[in-house]
């Protein structure tokens, strides 16, 4: 006699081991051996020998799982009817609603699926269990003995008993254990006509199934994202290889389950059999969040099954970047690493080593010097050498556009939200830095309303757009620069105290041009390369070069080049060079008996210039405005940009040399600056 096969039956309570030990007896009992565990019971360290288990849920699958051999073929127990029990069922009218009762939400779902596929019965059946909600207008309850659960207000209570198991379940455990037919003996036979069958329309109709969803497999598989499809009530029928990677089982096993099993967070959606929007639920599996999103498949008859499409939130948030890169172009990048800044003084290095220090954090940055000394370019090395690298490096001048446009800059616009705004909106500078890095240069001339709102997005990491109603999620790293002394600024109730402190967590001072000493020819040499200039300086000239003040910087000594090379001379001297070089620093003991200090004896020419400029306009009636001042200057020689005159001009009002006033008034000069004028000229 053939020996028989040990097959374990796993359940929570023992009346169940009980039920499904006697019904698979009735089938197999010549040719196995049950073996009941309750999960409770179950030593800690034990591997169960069976190479055959039985189980009716993921849940219990998931808490044995590393009791079972790696080899046991595992069975889920799904169970059917019984013919008689459908016969009040079908008594009630088409489309009436009733709550199907049961212990939990996975029964309730298990039995729903029986009574619409092999009882046919065209009902709106909503699943109950103890502590769920339900709708109080519902008057009929459905329950498979489970009666004292029927919730009050219940008119009509249809008790159908005990439940059968599903046939399809006999025969895969039969073929399981080598049994080739299972409904041999009366009792089986007596059964299997008890049990509730398709009709044939019915098994028609599921093969053609089948063989559809073998073909949508083939499809699905291809895909990168998570596709899983189930039947209405969630059982699932196909899933590709990216779903079964996060869920980190085979779709062989998998397929045997209700998604609401595996996904818990999806039952209130599953359950759901009105149409309803695509709906998506951020859930954790195997701690990991990960993105899911149902889509109801809709036929004559209402849903006839469900997509649920499952993608890891990092691998959804890569997906818009690149949609988003594609979208605005190359413009959002860092060129620059720190291998490219040029620099042998002790101050540089230092400088260098101290903002590859501060790359390896993610700290907002804040980075001083004066005009023209790099600092868009350090932000950018601290960009390419941080985590953030792969992300967009997104810039804006806060000096260059205009406050009216600076709000829809940053934070961006909803369609609609104001006259002449873009169709479909637009995305602001937040958005397009998300999880790489946002520069504010020149920080410092925010208008304080536009400080109080990034302070705002640097707190909560989240910004609104103008005309938008939800808030949007960002992270961003933020670097700002600029040349002016921003605690000085706080002090004067210009820059807001606690914004100061949110962007200088991690403050860098990049030494000016002149502190550097040969790296001022290191830097004229490099120059010349990249403009293939031959010019060489003299003895003299290189002097004047060491010893000149460079208040313009690095980009000061790119003009100077530019402007020498344009000469054509082979070797420069003195007097070739621009005219900023040959203004000699003052040394005035005083003005009007008030003694000078070291900062007005020290005035740059250009400042200098930008008086005696202010002296002509007034001599000749003209306005002296910034745009005047700027062209003259260049006219003269200066090298200077539209933010070094605009300074110059906001230091010597500070001085008290001349008087600017609001907006585009222009700039007088004060009875001071002629005084200083007429003693520079002594």
């Amino acid at each position: 006699m053939k020996k028989k096969t040990a097959i374990a039956v796993i359940a929570r309570r023992e009346n169940y081991i009980r039920f499904m030990t006697e019904k698979l007896s009735l089938f197999l009992g010549d040719a196995a051996d049950f073996h009941g565990y309750i999960i409770p019971d179950l030593p800690d360290t034990t591997i169960l020998p069976e190479d055959c288990v039985v189980l009716s849920s993921y849940s219990i699958f998931q808490q044995v799982r590393p009791k079972l051999k790696k080899s046991a073929r595992v069975i889920m127990l799904k169970r059917s009817l019984y013919r008689e029990s459908l016969n009040d069922i079908r008594a009630l009218q088409d489309g009436t609603s009733a709550l199907l009762v049961n212990i939990d939400y996975k029964y309730c779902m298990e039995m729903i699926t029986s009574l619409y596929r092999e009882g046919n019965i065209n009902l709106q059946l909503e699943p109950y269990y103890p502590g769920c909600e339900y709708d109080p207008n519902i008057r009929v309850a459905i329950t498979p003995g489970e009666t004292q659960l029927v919730p009050p207000g219940i008119q009509t209570v249809i008790d159908i008993g005990e439940r059968a198991i599903n046939m399809d379940s006999v025969y895969e455990l039969a073929e399981a254990i080598g049994v080739a037919d299972p409904v041999t003996s009366d009792a089986a036979k007596a059964e299997v006509e008890k049990v509730l069958t398709m009709d044939s329309a019915i098994i028609h109709r599921l093969n053609e199934r089948k063989r559809l969803l073998s073909q949508i497999s083939a499809v699905i598989d291809a895909l990168k994202i998570g596709v899983v499809i189930t039947d209405v009530t969630g059982q699932i029928q196909a899933i590709n290889r990216t779903a079964c990677d996060i869920l980190e089982d085979s779709a062989e096993r998998l397929e045997k389950f209700n998604i609401t099993e595996i996904i818990p967070e999806l039952r209130l959606r599953i359950a759901k059999r009105l149409e309803e929007q695509t709906q998506d639920e951020l859930v954790t599996i195997h701690g990991r969040k990960v993105m899911t999103m149902v889509s109801d498949v809709m036929e004559k008859n209402g849903i006839e099954s469900r997509v649920i499409t499952l993608e890891y939130f990092n691998q959804g948030e890569e997906r818009q970047y690149r949609f988003r890169k594609k979208a605005v172009g190359m413009g959002h990048r860092a060129a620059y690493t720190f291998d490219q800044i040029k620099g042998e003084s002790e101050a540089m290095r230092r400088t260098i080593e101290i903002a590859k220090r501060i790359a390896r954090s993610d700290g907002s940055v804040c980075i001083t010097g004066e005009s023209g000394t790099g600092k868009e370019l350090f932000a950018q090395s601290i960009h390419n050498a941080s985590r953030r690298s792969a992300y967009s490096f997104v810039a804006i001048n806060c000096s260059a556009v205009p406050e009216n446009l600076l709000e829809s800059e940053m934070y961006g616009y909803e369609e609609g939200a104001f006259t002449g705004a873009a169709k479909g909106g637009k995305s602001g500078l937040f958005e397009l830095a998300h999880r790489g890095t946002l520069f504010l240069d020149e920080v410092g001339e925010l208008p304080m309303q536009m400080q109080a709102k990034l302070l705002r997005a640097i707190e909560e990491k989240k910004i609104l757009k103008i005309g938008g109603k939800d808030m949007i999620d960002v992270d961003v790293r933020i670097i700002s620069a600029t040349n002016r002394d921003l605690l000085a600024m706080v002090h004067d109730g210009l820059f807001r105290e606690d914004l100061y402190y949110r962007l200088c967590v991690l403050p860098i001072q990049i030494p000016p041009l002149r502190s550097r000493g040969k790296d001022i020819l290191l830097l004229f040499e490099e120059l010349q390369r990249e403009m293939h200039a031959t010019f060489t300086l003299s003895r003299e000239a290189e002097n004047m070069f060491l010893r000149y003040g460079w208040h313009g910087n690095v980009r000061e000594l790119k003009n100077v080049v530019e402007y020498l090379d344009s000469l054509e001379v082979p070797v420069v001297a003195p007097e070739d060079l621009p005219m900023s070089f040959h203004a000699e620093p003052l040394n005035l003991p005083s003005i009007g008996g008030v003694v000078i200090g070291q900062e007005e004896r020290e005035m740059d020419a250009l400042s200098y210039f930008m008086l005696e400029e202010l002296m002509r306009c007034r001599r000749d009636n003209r306005h002296g405005g910034r745009g005047h001042l700027l062209s003259a200057a260049h006219a003269a020689g200066f090298f200077a940009t539209e933010s070094e005159v605009r300074n110059s001009l906001h230091a010597l009002s500070e001085q008290g040399y001349i008087y600017s006033r609001r907006g585009r008034g222009g700039s007088d000069i004060t009875e001071l600056g002629m005084e200083l004028l007429r003693c520079k000229n002594l």
